[in-house]
């Protein structure tokens, strides 16, 4: 069985997460410099069936697609997906089961939103958004590293108390 520190499962989901913010960083940038210069082409816009620039322009680039433009949560999702990865960062040093219960949810949520924005991505908008599914990837990731985090924390748990149990 592949045993994996606390230490290094945490710096795993840091790392995890740190892609992730600087995918969003990214994508922030690129609507930020569209929304002042509508001739801006950026990388990931590879060709017309593979364009970022496509989906974060559309409807569900802002606000999930979900919320609308009178609502204050009408902002671009790559800010929603800055403030997720530095919490989830940041919580991911905790080696608390609580706190990785909680992460574990709201991983489990934004893995959610990532097959709802995908399903948006190729069936309704019609395109494969590099940066998009680099997102997907990087909770997929981070899904298997909280799973993997909990089952630790519990392992290192039942040792404890078997241990005090023959102490």
């Amino acid at each position: 069985m592949l045993v994996i520190s606390l230490p290094r499962i945490n710096s795993l989901l840091t790392l995890s997460c740190l892609i992730g913010l600087g995918l969003s960083l990214y994508a922030y940038t690129v609507e930020l410099q569209i929304e002042k210069n509508n001739k801006y082409t950026p990388m990931c816009d590879i060709n017309p069936q593979m364009s970022c620039s496509k989906a974060f322009k559309s409807e569900y680039g802002k606000g999930f697609g979900i919320f609308g433009k009178e609502s204050k949560l009408h902002q671009p999702n790559s800010l929603f997906g800055l403030m997720f990865y530095s919490m989830i960062a940041t919580l991911a040093q905790s080696n608390s089961k609580f706190i990785g219960l909680l992460c574990l949810l709201a991983i489990a949520l934004s893995n959610l939103m990532s097959l709802y924005f995908a399903y948006i991505l190729y069936f309704i908008l019609s395109d494969l958004c590099v940066v998009c599914v680099a997102t997907y990837i990087v909770n997929v990731v981070n899904l298997i590293l909280i799973q993997l985090k909990l089952k630790t924390i519990k392992t290192l748990q039942e040792n404890a108390s078997a241990k005090n149990k023959t102490n």
